[in-house]
């Protein structure tokens, strides 16, 4: 195999690297020498592993997984490779082919997300490899490299918007018509990107940064919510005619938009539009229940959205912010808090533990979410997981939890918790397979899956798996979405749990 100190000269030849400033592709060349060990480190610098690499890769082999966290941009130096990605319930769906000289890899480079498809290497081929921290530094200072990324994004777009839980459905036709409107924008950190109250009529995905959606009180600014890479927001732009932007929004670093115009939705075919619709009453918090009881979803306006919104923020009415406290005088131990959550989840995960702190004399705050005015398990969570509601309810995607437990380092009052993850069951033999005596005459039962080693952590099967969506991935109170009620205040037979002000406890506390 050749050494990547002769193979870095081939990659800086080609065209993506044309132009670009000196310094850093000498850089490059550092650290290629890095890799191979011939670079001569400066005494008391602590050697490292090198930035750059290159793979030769068998036929089938595959560079990147779906799935996984990519910490490389890929270039392909020959040979061809494919792009694959999975998608539930549906035929794998081949993106495109990669040639020499093409690229891959930048979206989830810059937002350290988990990779968009798998990457499969069509007859031999090499690829090489820029580790996330060196193509950052080439992509943030040379103005011509960053051209030339974004130039390319584009084609990538169709994957990044698959992966967003409004666009996962859309067909290929759907998504090239919304990359063929996209307009990419780059907003320096603190810029106001859009003006509560103004007309509302694009959707944005974050390619890169955060965002903070935000409204002026009298008490200043109050944070409803943070969106940080892949993240969608203005879905209630698609519910109906005349809507406006409930809040403002501004960067919290310098960051990268991706502009969906509404019309370019409105184009779509009838089915993609009603997909549109559910998924944007979703997001926005109106869950299938809801929609049942006001009629058909593509009616949906905005007003509703809106006026939840001005309820929440205004008027401060909100479950946000209120604890949950078990009057200890009062409760029997019958555990009919607990059991009543974990029968209104279809999971059969209970989101309530009954372990807190002691704040009263006879009452105890226990571990329930506080759906917080500022929630930093939002800005802690780098995978768009966590969304607020019009209602105020801080909830999960689980579609895009990686089960990180991100959240849970963020969270300053130790109220989400991780479910341990769980192996799929193992595969049952048929009904002939399974008989007496004779079922080995049929072919012998599948084996059991094999036990991971003992120092590999289970993954999540994720959204939808045979297990549960839950399972590997985080949870916490989600104020029993869905329902008219909180099952736990509403099964207590003795009045033990209720909903309160935190203020209320301390003031009880002081007398």
């Amino acid at each position: 195999m050749t050494s990547a100190t002769e193979q870095v000269d081939a990659l800086l030849a080609l065209p993506l690297f044309r132009d670009v400033d000196d310094e850093l592709l000498d850089g490059l060349r550092i650290e290629a020498a890095i890799t191979d060990g011939v670079h001569a480190w400066e005494a008391g610098a602590n050697p490292r592993a090198g930035l750059l690499r290159f793979a030769d890769l068998a036929d089938g082999e595959v560079v990147v997984a779906q799935g996984t966290l990519a910490t490389s941009f890929v270039v392909v130096m020959f040979g061809q490779v494919q792009a694959l990605q999975a998608r539930s319930a549906r035929d794998v769906y081949h993106h495109r082919d990669y040639g020499p000289g093409d690229w891959f890899g930048e979206i989830t480079t810059l937002t350290d997300s988990p990779a968009l498809a798998s990457y499969r290497a069509d007859g031999d081929t090499q690829v090489a490899l820029v580790d996330a921290r060196m193509f950052r530094r080439l992509y943030s200072e040379d103005d011509t490299f960053k051209e030339r990324i974004d130039a390319g994004y584009r084609d990538s777009l169709p994957l990044h918007l698959r992966l967003s839980p409004l666009c996962k459905d859309l067909d290929e036709p759907a998504l090239q018509a919304l990359e063929r409107e996209a307009e990419l924008l780059d907003v320096e950190e603190g810029e106001v990107v859009i003006e509560a109250d103004s007309p509302a009529d694009h959707v944005y995905l974050v390619r890169t940064g955060a965002v903070a959606c935000y409204v002026e009180t009298a008490a200043g600014e109050r944070t409803l919510a943070y969106y940080k890479g892949s993240a969608t927001f203005g879905e209630h732009t698609l519910l109906g005619e005349g809507a406006t932007w409930p809040a403002s929004y501004k960067t919290l670093m310098q960051t990268s938009l991706v502009k969906l115009p509404k019309r370019a939705f409105q184009q779509l075919n009838d089915t993609s539009r009603r997909g549109l619709v559910r998924a944007a009453n979703r997001l926005v918090g109106r869950d299938d229940a809801e929609l049942a009881k006001t009629g058909d979803a593509s009616d949906l306006g905005p007003r509703g959205v809106l006026d939840e919104l001005f309820v929440m923020v205004e008027r401060q009415s909100f479950k946000g912010g209120r604890a949950l406290v078990i009057d200890r005088k009062k409760c029997v131990r019958c555990n009919l808090c607990v059991e009543s959550c974990e029968a209104v989840h279809d999971d059969g995960i209970p989101r309530l533990s009954k372990i807190g702190t002691r704040v009263a004399t006879d009452e105890m705050l226990i571990t329930a979410c506080y759906h917080c005015t500022t929630p930093q398990c939002m800005l802690s969570c780098d995978y768009a997981a966590i969304r607020r509601d019009p209602q105020g309810r801080v909830r999960f995607e689980y579609d895009l939890c990686v089960g990180c437990a991100g959240c849970i380092d963020g969270c300053p009052y130790g109220v989400i918790r991780l479910v341990e993850p769980k192996p799929l069951p193992a595969p049952r033999p048929t009904f002939l397979q399974s008989l007496p005596w004779i079922g080995h005459l049929f072919g012998e039962p599948p084996a059991p899956p094999p036990p991971p080693p003992q120092d590999t952590k289970l993954r999540s099967v994720g959204a939808g798996g045979k297990v549960s969506p839950v399972n590997g991935k985080t949870i916490k109170c989600d104020l029993c979405a869905g329902l008219p009620f909180e099952a736990c205040v509403y099964n207590c037979p003795t009045t033990a749990i209720l909903r309160k002000e935190p203020q209320e406890l301390f003031d009880r506390r002081s007398r």
